[in-house]
């Protein structure tokens, strides 16, 4: 996997991310819309890569492995858009477990 065809993913995939995450929120009025957000793009970054990877014909080797494992949490961050709604997930996770 190119470093372009990353970046495209990252892009493309963190926008649709965006969108069912404002749509969850929407429907089902869901109060920790960071920790969805998390859960979409594991989700939505891995079948997305997957799906890319099948269109294009791209191998499924170690790198390429990698590249998809690191495409989830790059899509997160993408969509999320900064350090405090990390950092809020982070603490929404910790209250869960109390």
């Amino acid at each position: 996997m190119s470093i372009n065809l990353f970046v495209t993913l990252v892009t493309i995939l963190s926008l649709v991310n965006s969108l069912f995450t404002e749509a969850f929120k929407k429907v089902f009025q869901i109060e920790k819309p960071t920790l969805l957000s998390a859960i979409l793009a594991g989700v939505i970054g891995w079948l997305g890569g997957v799906f890319a990877f099948i269109l294009m014909n791209i191998p499924f080797t170690l790198s390429s492995g990698i590249c998809l494992f690191l495409l989830a949490p790059a899509v997160w961050l993408g969509a999320t858009l900064g350090y405090d709604k990390v950092k809020k997930v982070i603490e929404e996770i910790g209250i869960l477990t109390k």
